[in-house]
């Protein structure tokens, strides 16, 4: 268990070492100060508004380039998991009003399925068995923009910026994080980018195994030559029941088949969901280069990392307001992101190092009073303890929880709830009974996620695996 005073450390910690990046950007002390505290207040009750912070930061960029080696610092790797960390790459939408936001047209946004006025993003997500965060991103620029010179100056947009596509987008990505030095062995995504074989070229030039979703009429071509669309594979399949990690409810069973091609190395991996009326199959090109395993466990554990990206979607809109800003120049949108991307990143360091995951440099000395303590205080103090490593999940019928079911740990939605709870706890403007009484809301709510995960695999998945 952790106390209310680790997560108070973990925070300032976790500034100190955010702070170090931003001063390797940032001239002055006070520009450093106003970009962490920007940083430390980003939540979803926060209207995000970065452009008199972007003016007196006075950088020319996002400098998303440094993105990468603190995210590496943060999200380090497990040498006990089987496919080390990698890279996941996503769009998402940001749904605005009006027609100034720079790059802002009617388009498919995912968020809803169907035609939106917003503003879309590429992310590549930086996923290891410890977490999950962003370390690149762009804006995609729809025709609309890049063929109109004096919008595109209106909104700052930069004039040797040319049209690309989202895989375009994500191959240059994939490039930046690579001559950044980012240890990555493979890449996943969906069938925006599953689709381009120049995407796919980018990943092998770059000795990166990949597991990336096709449509079910891609062409694919099988031994001796024989072209088929995905979907005609599914007859002569065998499939294998597996999971390919867990969730929020729990373990993810479903069928697998893996088909050779022509290419040795290169497969077609099927994915069955039997409990679906419609849309049962998912199809997905996988590869691994030279001294890598190409087995169906390899590819779908792979495949089974492509949805924390969505987890980094719901941690900036939902927990840190990514979606609320205000801001509408190119600059501007680009700045907010980056600052987002950090917060993430802090976020990420103060969870991992309250679960000793990774020890944070020290901080310096802090100037807060802890307030002091009453008989009253003394009472509840066990009102005060986190759960360092996840929720146990409850024991069920006489029988524990299954060893493949996780205990529930700690969000990045909730670290950052605690560590505000702590930091306000610290400053005085929080008493002790009342921080006892959100802790003991937080504990709550983690024991009802796990019994509904064990629920739902009683229910559901342990019949699927009899």
């Amino acid at each position: 268990m952790a106390s209310i005073e680790d997560a108070a450390e973990c925070g300032e910690r976790a500034d100190a070492l955010v702070g170090g990046l931003l001063g390797r950007i940032m001239r002055q002390r006070r520009t450093v100060a106003a970009a962490l505290d920007y940083i430390r207040s980003l939540s979803r009750g926060t209207r995000a508004n970065c452009w008199e912070l972007a003016q007196k930061a006075g950088h020319q960029g996002p400098h998303r380039d440094l993105l990468p080696g603190l995210a590496q610092d943060v999200l380090r790797d497990d040498p006990a998991d089987l496919i080390g960390p990698g890279l996941a790459f996503d769009e998402t939408a940001h749904l605005r009003k009006g027609k100034f936001t720079a790059c802002v047209s009617p388009q498919h946004a995912g968020v809803t399925g169907k035609v939106e006025n917003c503003v879309t993003w590429v992310f590549a997500a930086l996923v290891t068995a410890l977490g999950q965060a962003w370390v690149d991103f762009d804006v995609y620029m729809p025709d609309c923009w890049a063929t109109d010179p004096q919008r595109r100056k209106k909104a700052g947009i930069p004039e040797k910026l040319a049209f690309a596509t989202k895989p375009d987008l994500a191959i240059a990505q994939v490039k930046r994080l690579m001559a950044a030095g980012l240890g990555v062995t493979w890449a996943a995504a969906d069938e925006v980018y599953g689709r381009s074989r120049e995407f796919r070229a980018a990943l092998r030039a770059l000795s990166l195994s990949y597991v990336v979703i096709i449509p079910c009429d891609y062409r694919v071509t099988l031994a001796k030559d024989t072209v088929i669309r995905a979907d005609q594979a599914i007859s002569s399949a065998v499939f294998e029941r597996r999971s390919c990690g867990n969730g929020t409810k729990g373990p993810r069973y479903g069928d697998w088949a893996l088909t050779g091609t022509a290419d040795p190395r290169e497969f077609l991996l099927i994915r069955r969901f039997p409990d679906r009326d419609k849309n049962q199959y998912a199809f997905y090109l996988c590869w691994a280069p030279d001294g890598r395993p190409a087995t169906l466990t390899y590819f779908i554990t792979i495949a089974g990392r492509r949805w924390p990206v969505e987890i980094t979607f719901k941690t900036g809109k939902d927990a840190l307001g990514w979606d609320q800003s205000q801001a509408r120049t190119w600059n501007a949108i680009n700045r907010h992101t980056a600052l987002t991307a950090l917060a993430q990143l802090r976020n990420a360091a103060v969870r991992a190092a309250m679960t000793g995951a990774i020890t944070l440099p020290g901080a310096p000395a802090s100037t807060r009073a802890t307030p002091a303590t009453t008989d009253q205080d003394t009472e509840i103090a066990t009102d005060l303890q986190i759960y360092r490593h996840g929720a146990p999940l409850p024991v069920t019928g006489g029988q524990p929880c299954p060893h493949d079911i996780p205990p529930i740990g700690l969000s990045a939605t909730e670290t950052g709830r605690i560590e505000r709870l702590a930091r306000d706890y610290t400053a005085g403007h929080l008493s002790r009974a009342r921080l006892a009484f959100h802790l003991r809301w937080s504990r709550w709510r983690r024991r009802h996620q796990a019994r509904a995960r064990w629920h739902h695999y009683s229910t559901r998945l342990q019949p699927m695996t009899a």
